[in-house]
């Protein structure tokens, strides 16, 4: 038999084996006819290129179908052959490419021709399908719900993309309601806020002002104080009090006003804008400063205030009405103003500490939720309502390890409903006074800290926990003395519903790492699931890799 036959009966041997499944085999079969002279190379190839493919072995394809390119650039085999394996190895755009070099090259009369055109604009088309504008395919409120997952920056961002999308963002009034220039990467002219504005139609509901430059500051906040439909509002850039309560007086919709520590805001101020903006929730003052009384006045009705936040770097002073101030009730058969007072955070911050006497009683708040105290003094007829949920006392001063007023042994502490308690760095907080919240008052606290607290010792505090059934998942013993390897399996096996554990600069060691990760195997035990360990130099970093491998997050 001649090399021309040879040749063609190990091409139909391939092809046979090719169509039983055979492709390993076929591959030889073809490679051996290729060996052959005066073979049909491109035929052959063809073959055995659309074999590798079945393979999955696509470079090996393509490598065939380059050198049947190669042999007769007019030939569409090569071509179709190579843009099929770009195809199936998941390279569309590639493919492409090929179709459109193929229609440069092979000449108009090739038979062949058209099935290269069709072929390409069926791509083509595909392709270029995969490519429209999200905003002309999307519906309104499928388009709606994917911008409301960006960021004010990156909506700003997203309208220099083309005029089309500018114009499409413009059209939405309801996605510039909110002004917030909390993330600009340079200070921001006045004109950008104007724009804004513009676009929600002079109906913004929310504006944060910050980052602006100086000269633009008036500028955007007589622009923000237009908006009927006014909110929510931060003032995060310096500007005096009294033009602050001359532009928004008259802003009744006005339910959130949050002042920065950039700008000190007396208490005549701040009651004359609790006196001229009705609707309002919640203020943050966070930069309080004393006042005369006689340029002091707070309104007798304020139904919707719930919540109060005012910070001072002032000292209490009693020729004048304080920082701090808040009214008391007096007279119960009269209207209080904050009845309703849901939330309170005082904060006093002296460059001299000087214990901050309180003109309050949170027992006059019925509704009272949250308290958060700092560098308060707290004696008297100071007393806690049975409503609190949270109380945060951190620093200040006590005439005794007990100052409330309502724990007396003829009334003592009832407080039901609190969660969430934090003392920080509270010089007269001792084991009378944790004993009172945690079993006295019967508290359901979860979430206890007593860090930086120097008058309370481990012993006591582990024997309050296991001995009274406490319910504690989150505890801060945070440079507490006594707190070490030996203190703490007890308090493991006491207190099962311990999660979180902050152990910050005490004298623990890799021990208790330990000692935390075989507690999470035990029944008996608590099922620590994070620990804090900053400033703890007796725990090694081969002890808090040990205890990461074991599944604890253990935070550094």
């Amino acid at each position: 038999m001649g090399s021309r036959g040879e040749a063609a009966l190990l091409q139909r041997q391939g092809q046979n084996l090719y169509g039983q499944g055979s492709w390993e085999a076929a591959v030889n079969a073809f490679t051996e006819a290729l060996k052959c002279p005066d073979i049909d190379a491109l035929s052959v190839l063809d073959n055995r290129a659309a074999t590798y493919t079945k393979l999955l072995r696509y470079d090996q394809a393509l490598k065939d179908a380059r050198q049947m390119i190669k042999r007769n650039k007019q030939d569409e085999r090569g071509y179709l052959r190579c843009a099929k394996a770009l195809l199936l190895d998941g390279k569309p755009e590639k493919a492409l490419e090929v179709y459109a070099y193929a229609l440069k090259t092979l000449p108009k009369d090739n038979s062949r021709r058209p099935v290269v055109e069709q072929m390409h604009k069926k791509l083509q088309n595909k392709l270029g399908s995969r490519n429209l504008d999200p905003f002309s395919v999307f519906p309104l409120e499928i388009a709606r719900m994917v911008l409301d997952h960006f960021e004010f920056r990156q909506i700003v961002a997203i309208l220099r993309v083309s005029k089309g999308w500018d114009r499409f963002l413009s059209s939405m009034r309801d996605l510039w309601m909110r002004l917030d220039f909390s993330g600009a990467r340079s200070k921001i002219h006045w004109s950008s806020s104007l724009a804004y504005i513009r676009r929600s139609k002079a109906m913004l509901t929310q504006a944060v002002v910050t980052n602006l430059t100086k000269a633009s500051i008036r500028k955007v906040l007589e622009y923000v104080s237009r908006c009927p439909r006014l909110e929510h509002l931060e003032i995060l850039s310096p500007f005096g009090s009294e033009g602050i309560y001359e532009l928004f007086k008259g802003c009744k919709q006005l339910k959130v006003l949050l002042v920065s520590a950039e700008t000190p805001v007396p208490q005549s101020t701040i009651t004359k804008l609790l006196a001229s903006l009705p609707k309002l929730e919640r203020i943050e003052i966070h930069k309080a400063t004393k006042s005369l009384q006689s340029d002091t006045q707070w309104p007798s009705s304020l139904p919707n205030l719930q919540s109060i936040t005012l910070g001072t770097t002032e000292s209490g002073l009693f020729n004048h009405v304080p920082a701090l101030y808040i009214p008391r009730l007096v007279d119960p058969s009269t209207p209080f103003p904050l009845s309703n007072l849901t939330e309170l955070r005082l904060h006093s911050n002296p460059q001299v500490f000087v214990p901050y006497p309180p003109s309050f009683n949170p027992l006059d708040f019925p509704h009272l939720q949250k308290l958060d105290m700092s560098g308060l003094y707290i004696g008297g007829d100071f007393g806690l309502p049975p409503s609190l949920q949270f109380l945060r006392i951190r620093g200040g001063a006590a005439i005794e390890a007990l100052p409330f007023a309502s724990a007396t042994e003829d009334q003592p502490l009832h407080l039901p409903n609190l969660t969430t308690l934090i003392f920080s760095d509270v010089p007269w907080a001792t084991y009378d006074t944790l004993y009172s919240f945690l079993v006295d008052a019967k508290a359901p606290v979860s979430v206890l800290h007593v860090d930086s607290c120097l008058r309370v010792m481990a012993e006591m505090l582990i024997r309050i926990l296991c001995e009274h059934d406490s319910r504690i998942s989150t505890l801060n013993v945070a440079h507490i003395m006594g707190i070490d390897d030996m203190a703490l399996p007890r308090l493991f096996g006491g207190v099962r519903t311990l999660k979180v554990l902050n152990l910050s600069y005490t004298d623990i060691t890799g021990v208790t790492i330990k000692t935390l990760v075989d507690s999470r195997i035990a029944d008996d035990k608590a099922n620590v699931e994070c620990v804090y360990v900053k400033g703890c130099e007796g725990i090694s970093s081969d002890a808090i890799e040990y205890g990461r491998s074991r599944g604890l997050v253990i935070v550094t």
